[in-house]
């Protein structure tokens, strides 16, 4: 039809992370491995996601916007110098990409994705609590951003005539434009209370390998979603 239809869709990623981050020139890199469960409770300082999507007929176009500020304390990877490392990871990502709907029938719908995503990734390590009177604890930051190409699929399926649903989508990225490759992909289950209002539960699972004269973030993050979600 050629009426808009509208969504707002606030969430939480109780996502932890892993991987590599590197920021000091001539240093080996520092590994992270933060669960959510365990860690990141304590060391999440900010976290905030939207998504937003606007249709008409068959085409369409969304934005998925992340934003996280996480820090974690591990042992030093740099010998006897030092006691431990402090790793700050700030981190945007905002996703805009056009819909074009592939097929749908009866409440069902597959749509496939083409569009931009915007990485900026502020990341500071901290050499803390030196074993030498002579060594002061040593911080350098780094701020990187970069755009990435992505491609995928998203869908939707009613659970037969009742109100509960599946949804989810998976997109794929990078190829050496910006990140050398990332992908994302994640899944629902939600239920439609009214016709204009839903709440899901679901998991998500992004994975991203940037690097960039000495900056290097290497990083997975994986966890559940619990979302509200508006339509108009």
């Amino acid at each position: 039809s050629g009426k808009w239809h509208f969504q707002l869709a606030p969430y939480a990623w109780l996502a932890g992370q892993e991987g590599t981050v590197a920021t000091l020139p001539g240093l080996s890199p520092a590994d992270i491995d933060v669960n959510f469960w365990d860690d990141i409770l304590g060391n999440i300082n900010l976290a905030g996601m939207l998504v937003a999507e606007a249709r008409r007929g068959r085409y369409g176009m969304f934005m998925d916007i992340v934003y996280t500020d996480i820090e974690t304390e591990d042992p030093t990877p740099y010998g006897v110098l030092y006691s431990a490392v402090d790793s700050q990871t700030k981190s945007w990502m905002v996703s805009v990409a056009g819909l074009y709907r592939l097929a749908e029938r009866q409440n069902r719908f597959l749509d496939v994705i083409g569009g931009v995503r915007y990485w900026s990734v502020d990341s500071e390590l901290t050499l803390e609590g030196p074993q030498f009177p002579s060594l002061p604890e040593r911080s350098i930051s780094n701020k990187e951003g970069w755009v990435d190409p992505i491609v995928g699929l998203k869908g939707f399926v009613p659970i037969g005539e009742s109100k509960f649903f599946v949804s989810g989508s998976f997109v794929i990225g990078g190829f050496g434009v910006g990140s050398d490759f990332m992908w994302d992909a994640m899944i629902n289950f939600g239920y439609q209370w009214t016709k204009g209002f839903s709440t899901t539960i679901g998991y998500r699972y992004l994975d991203v390998d940037y690097e960039d004269d000495g900056f290097l973030y290497d990083v997975a993050q994986r966890g559940l979603t619990l979302g509200l979600s508006w339509r108009l």
